[in-house]
């Protein structure tokens, strides 16, 4: 294929994104500073593999509605921090999180029960978890994260177990040598599971 038809076919994919990230939003899907930073990106978009990323992304949006009250469960409620900076996503109160949690092009904090098998995804962003003894199940809670161009951070109170099962692609995928040292026997196991794609995902203690 030539370089011209190669372009052409990205435009138009670009063109079909935003109007798939426009349907979502108009559907309530996401909030509006996180759906044009997402245009602002896709229009600055000149290679495919790029795009492929970022349809990813928006293919994120293309399920819970925020205004339709099944999707928001007691299982979890998020805290955003006040202190994050660009962290200007709406408080929309308890949410399920056995769905993605997104932070792109943003920073974003979470903390709340968490479920096994939960997937955390940060694109060109920051996702802080917190973790708690009290926020895990008694055996054995996995965490899906999944990092590109950006960084992941869990932090755990110490005791917790953890097992980084992480795979890092041209990035890093780490447990702090503390969060180790003070694991202790018998306590919560937490495994982090997922991929770091040009990113990096670390595991550090828990500081109040």
């Amino acid at each position: 294929m030539n370089l011209p038809a190669l372009k052409e076919i990205i435009e138009e994919r670009k063109e079909k994104a935003i109007e798939n990230l426009s349907t979502s939003y108009a559907k309530n899907r996401l909030p509006l500073e996180e759906y044009e930073r997402l245009v602002e990106y896709i229009n600055k978009i000149e290679s495919e593999r790029e795009l492929i990323v970022v349809e990813k992304i928006v293919a994120e949006y293309d399920g819970n509605d925020v205004s339709d009250s099944q999707s928001y469960k007691a299982s979890y409620k998020p805290s955003y921090n006040d202190d994050d900076e660009g962290d200007n996503y709406p408080r929309h109160g308890n949410h399920d999180i056995t769905g993605s949690n997104l932070a792109v092009l943003s920073t974003r904090t979470f903390q709340g029960p968490l479920k096994s098998g939960s997937q955390f995804v940060s694109f060109l962003g920051s996702g802080h978890i917190k973790v708690r003894k009290a926020d895990l199940s008694k055996r054995r809670t996995t965490l899906q994260m999944v990092t590109i161009l950006g960084d992941s951070t869990i932090f755990v109170e110490p005791g917790i177990n953890v097992i980084n099962k992480a795979v890092p692609i041209l990035g890093n995928a780490d447990v702090s040598h503390k969060v180790t040292k003070m694991a202790c026997a018998g306590e919560a196991e937490l495994v982090i599971a997922g991929t770091a794609l040009l990113g990096t995902i670390s595991v550090k203690p828990l500081k109040e």
